[in-house]
């Protein structure tokens, strides 16, 4: 392992975005001294409880004699350290602490023993510290036969120490201090013992500034030498104040194993707020290895399904995720998660470092998130990917606007504006009215107008400039264009060394709320027609000129009486999709089309030119909820009576939850998969999810 020491608080950035963890060095365990034994044992587990009956059964069963010796002699403490050396000596890593103190009348004057008796024999001791200038009395040292030891004898003990320490008016009762990398010194038993019984961990220098806690940064590369699994107790964020055991940091514990599955329910205690299995950084997984940067929305989906395939995932966070969808992420699915601060070549290069001794096979994005970062790794790790161009045509709209009018391709008429001033420039140099002013880089239709006149634009471009985006970023520039009247669809694509496979052409249905598109729903068209050879075309030739050469693809295009207009286009999947609905529909979904170019490409390459059909009619409607309110009771339940109803995230609707009167795809409640072998099916059933929406859907709060 490597670990810095006391790093400064500047730095902890960037250690982290390397794959280091922060904690302090060293956190010693406290809590409140129990006013009775019942309370102390009522706030136990039930099979807390039970351990502690066990251990008391096993002292009366042996006919063991149990006392507290107010003063530990130098004679106890040899008895005691008998006992003592014994157990260390059946440990891989034990340290023999108990010898740094003075054998002394004088050394030992601030101790006292519980011992548990067979006749003149000591079975097993717990040595306390109770020091006059202490404000706990602290558990020091225990011991035991290992019959006894197995018994869990040292519960019982414990009791009797904890009577004493209220006997004596402490307080706070203290199990000790641990180093916070549990599996080799400390055991990772030793964690969840102490958090069972209610002690919370503090860090050693907060209660004690003298002593030698400190800080660290940890990075974890073999786990060898070390317990199965071994435990890392990290700060959740870093420390905004001294903690105390009345008041605790917030605490993250990382169960360091190379194995998937880990069951972490035994690792949760109060004071964690986020229990991760988290393999070493350097240990190569059996299996390839796909990295897949921000696996939100559609993205988190990802990893389970290269799972199924013998793919084992590794997730980049890029840290700018809209809330939403980041506490989506499921850390389970992954061998680790690493986090990228920005996109410096120092940032991108660091965690390229953490990630080859993985020997990842792909790198792909989980979302619009990750498009950049995905296509750096790939570029850093040598890793097939898309095209690498310095103006982020993949995700700079204005950037992407450009190549394909390059490649002479049409797009709307438009500019890059990053004031108020650019924006009347423009309109007084083209005349062109009316106008969309949108990000530069977003999504999901966030922070989209649609604006009739100059007044409305420069409405629109106040507002969005320097407001945070639905990716987290801040607006330093929007794209400004005419606006088109036409029938706008999406093509959902997967590529393979450039070459394209189209497999679903949706019409696009939206209408219009304060300016602003509203997604209605979504109808998907059958593989072949005249539309359908004329958008192919077009997207396949945006995907070029995009530099689009690998893995999913999302395109958004207008038909006018001019022909097809790109909107813009997404070098990954859709986001918001339950793929069982198009498997429905097609026969397979964009999710696994993806998993398949990775892990099965000769087989995806055989689609390619082959197009797809359509076997059931599929209508995707999302809801839009009219007003601020939450979900009525029953809500889900009246749309799953709906018969043409399939899937759908609608179908979850918890009653009672917030809802927001809907503006674009953030504010959307949810959606639904229609089916049916009947197109007309689909339209009366979308009119009854209109109807429910006006009266049964929604209410106020």
């Amino acid at each position: 392992m490597v670990v810095v020491t006391d790093p400064p608080r500047e730095h902890w950035a960037d250690l982290e975005a390397a794959g280091f963890r922060i904690k302090p060095r060293w956190v010693t365990w406290g809590r409140r001294t129990p006013a009775r034994q019942e309370d102390f044992l009522a706030g136990l587990s039930k099979a807390e409880r039970r351990n502690f009956r066990d251990a008391q059964r096993y002292v009366d069963a042996q006919g063991l004699t149990v006392e507290v010796h107010a003063r530990l002699t130098p004679e106890l403490f040899a008895e005691f350290l008998a006992v003592y050396d014994a157990q260390i000596a059946t440990m891989p890593h034990g340290l023999p602490a108990a010898h740094a103190v003075t054998a002394t009348e004088a050394g030992l004057a601030d101790f006292f023993l519980v011992s548990a008796r067979s006749g003149a024999e000591l079975t097993a001791g717990v040595v306390c510290r109770v020091a006059a200038s202490d404000e706990a009395m602290r558990v020091a040292f225990s011991a035991a036969r290992p019959q006894a030891r197995n018994a869990m004898i040292s519960r019982a003990l414990y009791l009797a120490a904890f009577e004493e320490a209220r006997r004596r008016d402490f307080a706070w009762i203290s199990l000790g201090t641990d180093p916070t990398l549990y599996g080799h010194i400390a055991q990772a038993g030793l964690f969840t013992f102490k958090s069972r019984l209610g002690f919370v961990p503090v860090p050693l220098h907060h209660l004690d500034p003298d002593d030698d806690g400190c800080d660290e940064a940890e990075l974890v590369l073999s786990t060898e030498r070390l317990s199965e699994p071994a435990l890392s107790l990290c700060y959740a964020r870093p420390p905004d104040r001294l903690a105390t055991w009345a008041d605790p940091l917030p605490m993250r514990l990382d169960v360091l194993s190379p194995a998937q599955g880990l069951d972490l329910r035994p690792y949760r205690a109060s004071f964690v707020t986020e229990t991760i299995a988290a393999p070493p950084a350097a240990e190569a997984p059996a299996g390839e290895v796909v990295v897949i940067v921000d696996p939100f929305s559609t993205g988190a989906l990802l990893a389970p399904a290269f799972a199924r395939q013998g793919r084992r995932c590794v997730a980049v966070l890029t840290g700018t995720i809209n809330e939403r969808y980041a506490a989506g992420l499921r850390r389970d699915d992954f061998l680790t998660v690493l986090t990228v601060r920005g996109e410096s070549p120092q940032a991108l290069g660091a965690v390229a470092d953490l990630l080859a001794p993985l020997r990842p096979t792909e790198v792909l994005a989980g979302s619009e998130w990750g498009v950049n970062v995905a296509d750096d790794l790939a570029e850093l790790l040598k890793l097939p990917g898309n095209l690498h161009s310095a103006d982020r045509p993949r995700r700079e709209k204005p950037a992407m606007m450009t190549a394909v009018a390059r490649a002479g391709l049409r797009v709307p008429l438009g500019a890059r504006v990053r004031s108020v001033e650019d924006l009347d420039d423009w309109l007084a140099a083209t005349g062109v009215l009316p106008v969309v002013v949108k990000p530069a880089a977003s999504a999901g239709s966030e922070g989209v107008y649609f604006c009739a006149d100059e007044t409305q634009a420069r409405a629109a471009t106040a507002k969005l400039l320097g407001a945070t985006n639905a990716m987290g970023q801040p607006n330093d520039s929007l794209l400004v264009q005419e606006q088109l009247v036409g029938q706008q669809y999406f093509v959902n694509s997967v590529s393979l060394d450039g070459r394209h496979h189209v497999h679903e052409i949706w019409r696009d249905d939206r209408f219009f709320v304060d300016g602003r598109p509203v997604y209605d729903r979504q109808v998907l068209l059958d593989g072949t027609g005249e539309i359908q050879e004329v958008l192919r075309a077009f997207v396949e030739g945006v995907l070029d000129a995009l530099g689009v050469r690998t893995g999913p693809a999302h395109t958004e295009l207008l038909v006018d009486d001019r022909g097809p207009v790109l909107i813009e286009s997404g070098a990954r999947l859709e986001g918001g999709v339950t793929p069982a609905g198009p498997e429905q529909a097609t026969g397979v979904s964009q999710l696994s089309l993806t998993v398949e170019r990775y892990t099965d490409p000769d087989r995806f390459a055989q689609r390619i030119g082959a197009g797809y059909r359509r076997q059931r009619a599929m209508m995707v409607v999302c809801l839009v909820a009219p007003y601020d309110g939450m979900v009525a009771e029953g809500a889900a339940g009246r749309l799953a009576d709906i018969p043409s109803v399939f899937c759908g995230s609608a179908l979850d609707l918890v009653p009672g939850t917030p809802v927001h009167r809907t503006v674009d795809l953030f504010t959307s409640p949810g959606h639904l998969y229609l089916i049916a072998d009947d197109p007309g099916r689909l339209e009366e059933d979308y009119q009854r999810i209109r109807a429910l929406e006006q009266n049964d859907l929604y209410e106020y709060r």
